[in-house]
């Protein structure tokens, strides 16, 4: 997490530096910084939209990969042995 923190904090130090020294005029830098920011929504929405639609997939598979795991620790004996049972 503090990798992308620390990533997060140098993108807005550069943009802000960017702007600074920007060898185009203000109304230009502003045109360009609202197409940024709105190819920027338009990327996170679609992002929000697919995870949407992910999210069930994904839970139904955190919910089998539980199942298995409970299943081989009610196998597994605690002693070394293995228990062999059949479904």
């Amino acid at each position: 997490m503090g990798y992308l923190r620390g990533f997060a904090h140098g993108t807005f130090a550069g943009v802000a530096l960017g702007l600074c020294v920007a060898p185009q005029t203000g109304d230009k830098t502003r045109a360009q910084v609202a197409a940024t920011v709105k190819a920027v929504r338009e990327g996170a929405e679609a992002t929000k939209r697919a995870l949407q639609r992910v999210a069930p997939v994904a839970s139904g598979a955190v919910h089998a990969v539980d199942r298995v795991r409970h299943r081989n620790e009610r196998a597994y004996e605690g002693n070394g042995n293995i228990r062999i049972t059949t479904p």
